[in-house]
């Protein structure tokens, strides 16, 4: 007795092509899952230049930490402010072109560095201490409870950040 011929005709490409559509299937879950599962700040491009303006005062964990309506409030308090950041941001970047100035000068003067390194410090203070001003503001507003949440919070994105480094 013999064998009849299979009348299929055999598709040996069928099997390397069903692997290579299941391995990018899962590639694109993997993504997907690690996307959600990241934590990251997905708002982070689309925030308001108010809240940018924080860069540089309070630090965005100590921002992040403040539940929802504490946020918003600072916000509204930044802008109320943001003539002052505007002017500390103007004299920030006179005194950097002053230190490019400086720097391209032959021969280089250090005390003069030095002096113009020293305002850039003053003013960035400046800037950091109306920052604290306004947080300080939103955490004087908030109950026992509220700010003990919002150091569990903090120590949480404080931990994360370490374990980055």
């Amino acid at each position: 007795m013999t064998e009849s011929p299979d009348p299929r005709p055999k598709r040996r490409w069928l099997m390397p092509l069903l692997f290579v559509s299941l391995a990018l299937n899962l590639m694109i879950a993997g993504i997907a899952v690690g996307w959600a599962l990241s934590g990251q700040d997905r708002d982070r491009d689309r925030r308001s230049p108010e809240v940018r303006e924080l860069r540089g005062t309070i630090g965005e964990p100590f921002f992040r930490a403040l539940p929802d309506n504490k946020q918003r409030d600072l916000v509204r308090d930044i802008i109320s402010n943001r003539d002052r950041f505007r002017e500390n941001r103007n004299e920030l970047r006179t005194r950097v072109q002053s230190f490019l100035a400086a720097l391209r000068a032959d021969p280089v003067d250090p005390e003069a560095v030095a002096v113009i390194m020293e305002g850039q410090r003053d003013v960035a203070l400046g800037r950091q201490k109306l920052g604290e001003e306004l947080l300080l503001k939103q955490l004087s507003s908030m109950s026992p409870e509220e700010r003990a949440a919002y150091a569990d919070r903090m120590e949480g994105l404080l931990s994360r950040l370490r374990r980055r480094d």
